[in-house]
Parts: structure tokens; C-alpha cells; sequence
């Protein structure tokens, strides 16, 4: 393509609002256009970056055996319909399919048993997808997708809009979202089991005042929380128990529950539970009625301070067993920096993470759709989903001084430095029709424009290589960068040499 005839508006400054080096690369370099507020639309470069960044996954995978589908896989139903229609006996599965859908790759499959292993397969070579693009994919688990359901991310170097935070292991190396599982939790006992006492507590409303006013750590109390649940189609109260220095994970908490939605219980509700507002709120002598989940860091413990159901008291020498239980326990707590590694045991550190991909795996009952095995019998599919976000992966690329060969729009700028120099001119359109003939996929920057405003356009390109056609021209000479290496050759060269870089990155200048 020549550069007059290409849609690139590229920046000289930083656009305004903007963070990530990723993305102030593709808006400099004419690869998205700022929509401001945080939103880019992909200009042309952008788009065949993107479908470049596509097409690899997409042909890696069928490879693999997945096939791609059209306005399928986005609709809430596509996956039902499709098992209904096609998968009747285990000669059908697995079924495997892929869905291009804007800035993501969807992903979903059909397992004749547990998709477990399938879904630990994908991962891992997702992570080697990224590796082979030169991005350094890591493993993120969560709980809430599952076993061996996970994310896959980049590490973020500064906070910016799109990373999320989470935790690593500097000891083990393991990567856990904060609503990963938390591991074992040692629930707070005290030596002597003492009896239960109400304390005055005025003005004692959150963990941190009830702490400093009777003086116990914030390992030493249970918080209640009250929460309502949406489960088919119908909002429930929930108590919910966690230790006090622990914050609950709502996700989990969801998944925990089977819940569509779950969210804080407002002041009137909680009114017409108990009775009064929120501050003093315990687990000793609730209703019936409701129900009643604790987090992991609760069951067992002993001596603990809890809420007194009363304003301005508290109770302690509270015992899990003897003053109050529950026969719900679950791991719903977030996980922070500074709590213990479930795999090691060491002490967690915040990390900055932007998540690529992520697979999970689905509910047993999310497909109605039976098959029969070898034997004849009747038997549930197992059904598992993913996605890969390829926007972000495009905005990691972004980050590099060049983008890998094959991934860039374009493999070659061919650069003519003054297009008053008729022999250049010349030697570079030859050149540029010789290369589009040989499948080299290069861009011929024929524009009346100074030689400094082409070559700073080309850093912000980040076109893997180079070609100057210059003083040397009426020798037939050029000068031709790849990577950090500069040489001169002879521009009848250049085109097997490039092909050459197409199919084996070893290549030298």
C-alpha cells in the first residue's frame, strides 16, 4: 500500500486523558482514533494489526480442531441450540468452535466427560500463543471460574484504567485474582474458652472502633453483613459471616449462593429483619428463618467478639458450636496482599494484572442436551466457555519498539527520503511492486513530506523492517534496517532477504 492512499493520522504529542503507553502508541501512530473518554475506534493499521493478532489464534486453533462459527457463540442460547442440532452421540463430540466477535475471540466447547482437562490444555497453549508474539502470558486463578478455570494476563507495570489488581506469590511464583481461593484458614482461637459477655460499646459501629475500644486485634472479632440474593428470579436476605480483618469477595459470595446478583441489604431492609440499622449486628440469636453463610476464617473459632444484636453492645467469648453455627461454609473471602499464599503459605504481594483470556468451565445442568455413550446409555455433556480480548493484546504489542513479524500490518516501509530524486523514485517503486509480487506485505511511503516527518513515522509504525532508497539509488544500493542491525545491500536482494525473515526470524543481516 502507498502512504498516500492510507488512512493514518498520526500525533506528534501524547493525546490528552490517555495512560497506557500501549494505547498512546496505537492513537500516535495512527492506529486508533481518540474518541476520548477513554474509548479509541481502530483506524485502518489498527484493524489489520487487530486481524493479524486474529487470524494467529484463529488458524493455531483450527489446527487444534476447533471451527469457527458466525453470530452464534454472543447469543445467550447459540451454544443450546447448537448441541441440541448436532450432538447426539459421543461420535459428535468433543465439539469444539470459535466466534470473531469485535474485539474478541469467543470461545466454547462440548466435552463428552469432565472439560476439565480441555480447559487446562487451552491455557496452556494460549500462554504459548503469547509467547511466541513476545508476550509473556501468566496463569491468573480465580474461584469463581472454576477448578481449572483461570485467566490469562500481562503483567501491568503502573495502574492504568484497564488493570486489575491482584496477588502473587514472590516465593512460589503462584497468581491468584483477589477472588481467588484463599486456601486454609486458621479461624482465631484463645486458650480458655470463656463464657459469653455483654459489653457496652457506645459509638462502636465498625471493626476498627470496636478494636480500639476494647483493645482486641481485628483478627479477634466476626463481622455480619446482611445481603440480599437474587436466586430464581427472587431476592432473599443473607446473613453472612466473615472474619473481621477479612472483606468478602461479593463474586464469590454469588457463586457460592447460585445467585444472579447479590448486593448489600439497604438500611429498611435491614430494619425489617432485624429490627434496627447496621453497627452492632451478630450471629448469636438470629431468626430462623434466615440464611446463614460463613466464610472459612469463622468455622472453629473460639473467644471471638461478635455484634450483640443490640445498640451499643457487644458480646465476647463468643464459640463457634456452643453460641452460634451454621451449617454453610464456604471460601467467600477476598484475597489481599499480606494474607498467606494458599499454595506456600508465604506472605502475598499486590500485583497489577490485564487479563487476554479466560476460560471456565460451565455448570453441570447449563446444558439440557444428552448424548449416548458407547454403551448406549444416556449421558449429560459437559460444556465449558473462554474468550480471547484482542484489543488488549494489540495495546501489549503496542508497548514493544516494533511489532513481531507477521503481526504488523505491514513487514517493510520503504522510505524514499526526497521524491524529487527521480532514480530513488523509481528504484523504490520497482522495488515495491517486486516485493507485493513475492507476498512481502510493504508500504511505500511515496509522500511529498520531509525525510524527518517519514522516518518519525515510522518509529511510531513500529514496522518490524525498514527499507531507505537514497543517495546510493543510481548504484542500485539501499540501506536496510531490521531490528537494531543497519546494512547496505543491493536492491535486487532485498526481496529474498525479506522473504527469507517471513519464514525464519533467525535470519541475519
Amino acid at each position: 500500500m502507498r502512504m498516500t492512499t492510507l488512512l493514518t493520522p498520526t500525533l506528534k504529542k501524547e493525546p490528552a486523558g490517555w495512560q497506557d503507553p500501549g494505547a498512546i502508541r496505537l492513537l500516535r501512530g495512527g492506529y486508533a482514533l481518540d474518541l476520548h473518554h477513554g474509548e479509541w475506534s481502530l483506524l485502518p493499521l489498527g484493524a489489520l494489526l487487530r486481524d493479524n493478532v486474529a487470524w494467529t489464534f484463529i488458524h493455531a486453533f483450527m489446527d487444534g480442531g476447533f471451527q469457527q462459527l458466525e453470530d452464534l457463540l454472543y447469543r445467550k442460547e447459540g451454544i443450546q441450540l447448537l448441541a441440541q442440532r448436532v450432538v447426539q452421540s459421543y461420535r459428535d463430540l468433543p465439539l469444539r468452535v470459535m466466534e470473531l466477535r469485535g474485539g474478541r475471540l469467543l470461545l466454547s466447547g462440548i466435552e463428552a466427560s469432565s472439560s476439565e482437562e480441555c480447559q487446562k490444555n487451552l491455557l496452556y497453549f494460549i500462554e504459548n500463543l503469547l509467547e511466541n508474539m513476545a508476550l509473556s502470558g501468566v496463569k491468573i486463578e480465580d474461584a469463581t471460574l472454576g477448578k481449572e478455570g483461570a485467566y490469562i494476563a500481562l503483567h501491568a507495570e503502573e495502574e492504568f484504567a484497564a488493570s486489575s489488581e491482584g496477588v502473587e506469590c514472590p516465593s512460589c511464583g503462584w497468581h491468584g485474582t483477589t477472588h481467588a481461593h484463599a486456601g486454609e484458614t486458621k479461624p482465631f482461637r484463645t486458650e480458655e474458652e470463656s463464657s459469653v459477655q455483654e459489653v457496652f460499646t457506645p459509638g462502636a459501629e465498625s471493626i476498627d472502633a470496636l478494636c480500639s475500644y476494647l483493645e482486641v486485634s481485628s483478627e479477634q472479632t466476626i463481622k455480619t453483613m446482611f445481603y440480599m440474593a437474587e436466586v430464581n428470579g427472587v431476592f432473599q436476605p443473607v446473613t453472612v459471616l466473615i472474619r473481621g480483618d477479612r472483606q468478602i469477595s461479593e463474586r464469590k459470595l454469588l457463586v457460592s449462593l447460585g445467585a444472579t446478583e447479590v448486593r448489600i441489604a439497604e438500611e429498611k431492609e435491614l430494619i425489617e429483619i432485624m429490627g434496627q440499622k447496621p453497627g452492632f449486628l451478630g450471629p448469636v440469636g438470629l431468626p430462623d428463618k434466615l440464611l446463614v453463610i460463613a466464610d472459612s476464617s469463622v468455622e472453629g473459632c473460639k473467644g471471638v467478639v461478635t455484634g450483640a444484636n443490640r445498640p451499643e453492645y457487644h458480646l465476647t467469648g463468643v464459640t463457634w458450636g456452643r453460641d452460634f453455627k451454621t451449617e454453610r461454609v464456604a471460601d467467600i473471602a477476598l484475597l489481599e496482599e499480606g494474607m498467606d499464599c494458599p499454595h506456600c503459605g508465604s506472605a502475598l504481594r499486590k500485583y497489577l494484572w490485564n487479563g487476554v483470556a479466560a476460560v471456565w468451565g460451565e455448570p453441570e445442568d447449563a446444558l439440557e442436551t444428552l448424548y449416548q455413550d458407547q454403551s448406549g446409555s444416556s449421558q449429560k455433556c459437559a460444556l465449558w466457555k473462554g474468550w480471547i480480548h484482542l484489543d488488549s493484546i494489540i495495546t501489549a504489542l503496542a508497548r514493544q519498539k516494533t511489532y513481531p513479524l507477521g503481526l504488523a500490518p505491514f513487514d517493510v516501509d520503504i522510505i524514499v527520503p526526497s521524491i524529487k530524486d527521480e532514480t530513488a523514485m523509481e528504484l523504490a517503486t520497482n522495488l515495491y511492486h517486486e516485493m507485493v509480487h513475492q507476498g512481502v506485505v510493504a508500504l511505500f511511503d511515496d509522500r511529498n513530506e520531509r525525510a524527518g516527518a517519514k522516518f518519525a513515522d515510522f518509529e511510531l509504525f513500529g514496522i518490524p523492517a525498514k527499507v531507505v532508497v537514497g543517495r546510493k539509488a543510481a548504484e542500485g544500493i539501499v540501506e536496510v534496517q531490521y531490528g537494531e542491525e543497519v546494512k547496505e545491500m543491493q536492491a535486487c536482494h532485498v526481496t529474498c532477504f525479506l522473504s527469507s525473515l517471513l519464514n525464519d526470524d533467525d535470519t541475519q543481516l
